[in-house]
C-alpha cells in the first residue's frame, strides 16, 4: 500500500468519527415525534403532552404527540423500536409496555433491553386504594378488618395488568384476600367501582382524584413511599404500618437502539429542563404524577430492576403467558 492510499485508508476510517459528532452537534434539525401507545386524553397521554410542550420550547423543534394505540401498548411500542436510530422518533414507555408486557403477552414483538435505548424517567405515580362508601369501610385499619373477619367476600376491580398485579401485592403485604373482578379496561373497572358493583380498587391519581374530591369514593392509602401532593391527607402504607411497601407506576422516553449517544444526551438535557420547570411539576401533581427526570443510566438500571422485580410477581402468581 503506498503512502497516499494509506493516508486516503486513515481519513475514510476517520470520517464516521468526524461525521457523527458534526450530525450530533446540528440535532434536532426537523420535528421529533413522540409516539404514545395509547390513546389520547388518558394518563399517559396527558403526561407526554406535558412534556412534549416544554421540550418543543427548548430543544429547537417541535416535539409532537403521535398516539399508536392498540394491543395493550404493543404496536405503538413496536413501531417505536423499528424507527430509524436517529433521535427523531420517541417512544412513551412505561411500567406495563417495558416491564409486564413480555411476560404476560406472547404477542409482545419487541425486547425492551435489546431494541431500545432508554432516555429518561418523566415520572412515577403511587396507586391509590379507592373504595366506594357503600362497603363502610372509612380507614384501612377498617377494610382490613372486614375482610380478614369475610375472607373472599370483599371484591376489587381491575382494569390493567399493572393494577392487577399491584393489588395482589396489596392483599399480601396487608394480610387479606379480596375477589378478584376483571375488566378490559380500567374505565369500565372506574364505572363499576362508582355503582358499588365493585367494592376497591387500586387506581391510578388521575383517574380517581374528582371522585374523592365529590365523595363519590374514599381513598384509604397510597402506595408509594411518599404522600401526594394532590392527596396530601392520605397515608401512604409505610406510615400505617406496612413497612417498606412501595408500588408505583411510571412512565418515562427510550429511543431505538443504536441512538448516537450524544443525541440521546441531548434528548435526556431536554427532558430534565422540561421537569425542572414549577409549572411542569405543577401540572404533573395535578394529573397525579411526580416528576422524576435523572440520567439516561439511571433510568436504564431503574428499568431492569423494575422487569426483574414484576417477572417474579408474575411467576409466583402463576400468569401464563397469553
Amino acid at each position: 500500500m503506498t503512502v497516499k492510499l494509506k493516508t486516503l485508508f486513515g481519513v475514510a476510517l476517520a470520517l464516521p468519527l468526524l461525521v457523527q459528532p458534526a450530525l450530533a452537534e446540528g440535532f434536532p434539525e426537523q420535528p421529533i415525534r413522540f409516539i404514545v401507545p395509547f390513546n389520547s386524553g388518558g394518563g399517559t397521554d396527558i403526561v407526554a403532552r406535558i412534556v412534549a410542550d416544554e421540550m418543543s420550547k427548548t430543544i429547537g423543534q417541535p416535539v409532537l404527540v403521535e398516539n399508536q394505540p392498540g394491543a395493550q401498548g404493543i404496536s405503538g411500542t413496536k413501531a417505536g423500536a423499528d424507527a430509524a436510530a436517529d433521535g427523531y422518533t420517541m417512544t412513551f414507555v412505561l411500567q406495563a409496555t417495558m416491564s409486564l408486557n413480555p411476560s404476560l403477552y406472547l404477542a409482545t414483538n419487541y425486547d425492551p433491553a435489546k431494541d431500545f435505548t432508554f432516555v429518561s424517567q418523566l415520572s412515577e405515580a403511587p396507586y391509590v386504594v379507592a373504595v366506594n362508601p357503600a362497603i363502610e369501610a372509612p380507614t384501612l385499619e377498617a377494610l382490613v378488618e372486614k375482610a380478614k373477619a369475610a375472607p373472599g367476600k370483599i371484591n376489587f376491580a381491575s382494569g390493567a395488568a399493572a393494577s392487577y398485579l399491584a393489588s395482589l401485592l396489596f392483599q399480601k403485604e396487608v394480610g387479606i384476600q379480596l375477589v378478584h373482578i376483571p375488566y378490559s379496561g380500567s374505565g369500565q373497572a372506574l364505572t363499576d367501582l362508582l355503582s358499588g358493583r365493585v367494592s376497591l380498587m387500586l387506581s391510578s391519581p388521575s383517574s380517581v382524584l374528582p371522585h374523592f374530591q365529590s365523595g363519590a369514593l374514599v381513598p384509604l392509602a397510597v402506595t408509594g413511599a411518599d404522600r401526594l401532593a394532590s392527596l396530601p391527607d392520605v397515608p401512604t402504607l409505610d406510615e400505617l404500618g406496612y413497612t417498606g411497601f412501595n408500588v408505583t407506576g411510571w412512565y418515562g422516553v427510550a429511543v431505538p437502539a443504536g441512538t448516537p449517544a450524544d443525541v440521546v444526551e441531548k434528548l435526556n438535557a431536554s427532558i430534565n429542563a422540561a421537569l425542572a420547570k414549577p409549572e411542569v411539576r405543577t401540572s404533573l401533581e395535578n394529573a397525579g404524577a411526580m416528576a422524576k427526570g435523572g440520567s439516561a443510566a439511571e433510568f436504564a438500571a431503574f428499568v431492569q430492576a423494575e422487569s426483574e422485580r414484576w417477572q417474579s410477581v408474575i411467576a409466583d402468581a402463576g400468569i401464563q403467558p397469553e
